[in-house]
């Protein structure tokens, strides 16, 4: 497993953070904790769990139960049964850890979730003065697990055991080393790609058998866990003994030290000040569940992360790459969490060779096609079943054999939509080793694109390209329900791949023979596709197809604002102000009554299906009012916000993470355009501050605004590059003084500056004043 750990995670977090002003207050993050005074509801479940989850990055841990029957759910990102033909494979859930008290029966149920140290503590208790108290973690810099349990004033005594099922497919094996059980569930199928494994090691700190715990008054245990898997070490069940074996009192204390200060740097990294604690809650919280699924650079999260509490997940918490893989990372890059991003590529760049032979064989076309949905390890989840009874019970039609089985669902989109966070981490860090490392694979994309759009009568089409997921549920003409022609996600992407390729590969220096073609393309690509209604233009879907009638109907929705607005990127006010107005006014149709039968299943700030991450930061992109998207955002959270701080959706599960910070994120900093504006959407005359915000360009912005006026901007040039930028005060003087003490001073409403590597640079503004004349610097 190549996971960020120990010292080599906590120097770079240190790294990181040494050039901050300040650090996150804990104080304040302990107000933005999960609490529970009654036990979860929604567990097992193979949706959004609702305990308090706590993880690592690759391990995970999710409480549920009662507290006489408690019941902590185990999981770990790189455990997949990797078997062919939906819904067969997917990722698993490692087990669970029971943990039963016959006396707490009917006992208070007192739980929070703390983000700051990411440490889960309860106390349980009856009217007696029978009580206890649970703490947990999941240590930052190894897979080690602990559970403490403390009595109160009475002894308690708890039966515990670790269990792992025989369920589909999986096998079991268990066993003892030296007061250490070990129990393993793998999936070793001859029917499978490959196999996974994990052992679990688990022991009572300084005890024989961890199964009968016997507390005196105020006495405590601690039960420690390890993971290992096969894909971490061939000798995985020996390294999770060794994991336990070596675990004494002062290593833990050690271990929890070390965790504690991974946390404090991570918060250390940005931060945001919105005198407005609901929103800071689920702000903070929405990073605080990322970074505890994604660290593993080799097997990123699922649909569900590590925080499941039964196999089956739903569609298989795969990768899915129309939207649901990209999403859960959005936020990271502006919040100057980078290092979250890092497993995002792996399983993209790991299905290359297939996705080859996919375009070559099913299309006929250079480049890559990817099917909507893969695994790690170039697995794909998403294969139609193989036998046409199995295909009956699951879609209630035989057809199984377009497209080898794979499921594309008509659409060519989803490798240039995987692009879309390359360019993000790419925009966001001009970071030429990363850019190496995708760049083959954005070409590829490019190739691809290239190959299929047809160039006819002066502009570039995009033929047989479903707008979205047309499948068996469609009916038995399924297969003949491709026939959309420009999509309008596909031309928005294409727009954000080909500026985005032309530029990197300048920046490498590559296929410059490549950038006559590519701007050809860019130039010459469909118009976005238009109706006019009762004397307005109003965007659509596609240009034309042969699916329903939504599809060239007015309306703006979650797939269009993928590819036009946010993430791509592709318009916005400063670069395409008509058409931005054009998409502007449409958000504004999403509170009208009257615009209902326009929107399908799509739409809408009350659309409580996919989509959350997606409205609320493009209307930010858009400009869209601030005091009503703010009161927008805090009534989407309210609907079905989870006490664990997963503000949950219908149709997904961790993409969620990025929708709260992403709209604040937007409105505070944008960056995007290539042009850098401070507050561009935020009230100004509610106080806010935010530091260390990551702009397009590799800056780091500092900045604060009250009563209506910013007070103060800052910027790190990380790579000395020119910084174009909005002028913070309109109409006034905009003072850039660099670090060597240099000044330039601009009034125009945009203006750029050079800058040097590493240097800070402060902005300030000038009045002219009335009796004097003369200049003062605020």
């Amino acid at each position: 497993m190549k996971l960020l750990t120990g010292k080599l995670a906590l120097l770079l977090f240190l790294c990181c953070s040494c050039s901050m002003k300040e650090s996150v207050n804990e104080d304040f993050l302990s107000q933005c904790k999960g609490t529970w005074s009654t036990a979860p509801t929604h567990m097992p479940t193979s949706l959004t769990p609702d305990g308090a989850i706590c993880g690592n990055g690759d391990i995970g841990m999710v409480w549920g139960g009662t507290p006489d029957s408690q019941s902590i759910y185990l999981s770990k990102n790189d455990f997949w049964k990797a078997q062919n033909g939906y819904p067969n494979g997917g990722i698993g859930y490692v087990g669970k850890l029971l943990i039963s008290s016959a006396e707490m029966k009917d006992a208070l149920y007192d739980v929070e979730q703390s983000i700051a140290d990411a440490t889960l503590r309860g106390t349980f208790s009856k009217p007696d003065g029978t009580s206890y108290q649970m703490r947990s973690w999941c240590a930052a810099s190894e897979n080690i697990a602990v559970v403490e349990l403390k009595a109160g004033n009475v002894p308690v005594r708890f039966d515990v055991d670790l269990v792992v099922e025989e369920t589909e497919g999986a096998t079991i094996e268990k066993g003892s080393e030296e007061n250490v059980d070990w129990y393993v569930r793998k999936y070793e199928e001859a029917t499978l790609e490959w196999p996974s494994a994990v052992s679990i090691g688990v022991s009572l700190l300084g005890k024989k058998t961890f199964k009968d715990i016997s507390l005196e008054p105020g006495e405590s245990a601690q039960l420690v866990l390890s993971f290992c898997s096969n894909h971490d070490s061939q000798e995985f069940v020996e390294n999770s003994v060794k994991m336990v074996r070596s675990i004494d009192s002062k290593k833990l204390n050690g271990l929890y030290d070390t965790h504690k200060q991974w946390w404090r740097s991570f918060w250390n990294e940005s931060q945001v000040t919105l005198n407005d604690l609901e929103l800071e809650k689920y702000y903070y919280g929405s990073h605080y569940l990322l970074a505890c699924c994604s660290r593993n650079v080799n097997f990123p999260p699922g649909l569900w992360g590590n925080s499941m509490s039964r196999d089956k997940a739903a569609w298989c918490g795969d990768y899915h790459l129309n939207y649901n893989h990209m999403a859960p990372w959005w936020a990271v890059y502006s919040s100057n969490h980078i290092a979250l991003s890092e497993p995002f590529d792996t399983p993209i760049l790991e299905y290359v060779d297939k996705a080859e032979q996919h375009a070559k064989e099913f299309l006929n076309k250079k480049g890559v096609y990817y099917p909507v949905g893969i695994g790690p390890k170039d697995f794909c989840s998403s294969m139609f079943p193989l036998t046409s009874e199995d295909m009956m019970k699951v879609y209630g039609t035989p057809d199984n054999d377009i497209e080898g089985g794979y499921m594309f669902l008509g659409q060519k989109s989803n490798a240039v939509f995987c692009t879309t966070n390359m360019f993000m981490r790419y925009y966001s860090t001009y970071d030429r080793a990363y850019a190496e490392k995708v760049y083959p694979f954005i070409r590829q994309v490019a190739d691809f694109w290239e190959d299929y759009l047809v160039y006819e009568d002066g502009r570039y089409v995009d033929y047989n390209d479903a707008f979205w997921e047309v499948g068996p549920w469609e009916g038995k003409n399924w297969k003949n329900n491709f026939g959309d022609y420009n999509p309008t996600q596909a031309l928005g992407l294409c727009r954000m791949l080909f500026t985005g390729i032309i530029d990197m590969s300048s920046f490498l220096g590559r296929d410059s023979d490549r950038l006559e073609k590519w701007n050809h393309i860019l130039a010459h690509l469909s118009d976005i596709p238009t109706v006019v209604v009762d004397g307005v233009t109003r965007v659509k879907a596609c240009e034309g197809g042969n699916g329903s009638g939504s599809r060239t109907a007015p309306g703006f929705g979650r797939v269009m604002a993928h590819g036009l607005v946010f993430p791509s990127g592709a318009f916005g006010p400063m670069r395409t102000p008509e058409f931005a107005q054009l998409l502007l006014d449409e958000v504004y149709r999403w509170n009208d009554p009257a615009n209902t039968k326009y929107e399908w299943r799509d739409g809408g700030w009350d659309n409580l299906g996919n989509g959350f991450e997606t409205y609320y930061a493009c209307a930010a992109r858009l400009g869209y009012d601030g005091e009503k998207l703010i009161a927008e955002l805090k009534k989407r959270i309210e609907k079905t916000a989870q006490p664990n701080l997963w503000i949950e959706q219908s149709g997904g599960g961790i993409e969620c993470f990025s929708a709260v910070p992403s709209c604040i994120n937007e409105m505070l900093l944008q960056s995007y355009e290539g042009i850098v504006r401070v507050f561009p959407v935020w009230p100004k005359e509610r106080a806010a501050s935010f530091r260390d915000l990551r702009a397009y360009g590799a800056f780091l912005i500092t900045s604060s605004c009250q009563k209506g006026r910013v007070e103060s901007v800052s910027i790190k040039s990380e790579k000395g590059r020119l910084c174009k930028m909005e002028n913070p005060w309109k109409g006034e003087v905009c003072v850039v003084t660099h670090e060597d003490g240099t000044k330039e001073s601009y009034d125009t409403d945009v203006f750029e500056f050079s800058t040097q590597t590493g240097e800070i640079i402060e902005l300030t503004a000038v009045l002219l004043q009335s009796d004097t004349g003369k200049r003062m610097a605020l």
